[in-house]
Formats: structure tokens, sequence, C-alpha cells
């Protein structure tokens, strides 16, 4: 089976109706929760999610926080996975031999770490570190739509 680390921005904009890409990420984060593939989340998305749904983009705390708690609660597909010790230093190897940000490198070596097919995101940079790291690059997000992201608040 398949399986896919799903990235902040995938995960965020699944809580969020009237996200200009929200319909898209729908439409594969349910296939997912459904079983079609094997959803990988870092065990601290709930929580950076979180953070940008109240601080980015406005929605009240106890907004957030209910409907996190519901999908935390509901779907018992997605498995929720942290760095081991070896992850850790390819995190910070990647970051270093492609002199990129540590946080995307994180989900490289998470997706490599588990074993994973793809990374499921929104971020077109990772299409270029993906093919680097010999993984597959799931954006759900025609272009066009894409170019709406930075309006939205």
């Amino acid at each position: 089976m398949d399986k896919k680390v799903v990235d902040i921005n995938c995960f965020s904009i699944y809580f969020v109706e009237n996200h200009p890409g929200y319909n898209y990420v729908k439409k594969i984060m349910d296939a997912g929760l459904r079983g079609e593939f094997k959803l990988i989340l870092p065990e601290i998305l709930s929580f950076r999610a979180f953070w940008i749904l109240t601080t980015k983009w406005g929605i009240p705390k106890a907004s957030a926080k209910a409907v996190i708690f519901e999908f935390v609660r509901n779907y018992s597909t997605p498995v929720y996975i942290g760095l081991t010790r070896t992850g850790i230093i390819k995190a910070f190897e990647y970051a270093t031999e492609f002199n990129h940000d540590i946080y995307d490198c994180y989900y490289l070596a998470l997706a490599k770490q588990e074993e994973a097919t793809a990374i499921l995101t929104t971020d077109t940079v990772f299409k270029k570190l993906c093919e680097k790291v010999e993984l597959n690059y799931e954006n759900p997000v025609p272009k066009e739509i894409l170019k709406e992201f930075s309006a939205f608040k």
C-alpha cells in the first residue's frame, strides 16, 4: 500500500472550507482516510495546524481546536509518527546537502524513515526536493488555484 506523508499546508487547508485549495485537498485526504493509501502525519502537525488556523487565518481558537479534535478522535487510519534519532540526523544532513530549510527536510526524512512513496503538499518547492530523495511529489491543487493562496487570509 502506498504511504504518503502529509505536510502542514495540506493538513491545515483540510479544515478550512473557504480556502481556495480546500476541495482539492479534501478529495485526496478523504481518499487516504478511506484507506486508499496510508496517511502518515507528523505527530506535531495538529499543533502546527492549530497555530496556522488561529494565527495566520484568524479562525477562533475554540473552532480550530474543535475541528482538529474531531479529526484526531474520529479518524483511526492516519498514523502519527515522529522522527527517530537517525531521522533527525538525516533531516539535518538533507538541510545541509540541499542548502534548504530544516522544516521541509524534516518531511523528507520522515518519508524516507517510514518508507513512504510520496509527500502530499501544496508547496511547489517540494517537487525538486522529492526528486533529490526519490520520492513522489503530490500536489492536488492546480497551478491556477495555487496562485490564489497568497491572497487567502
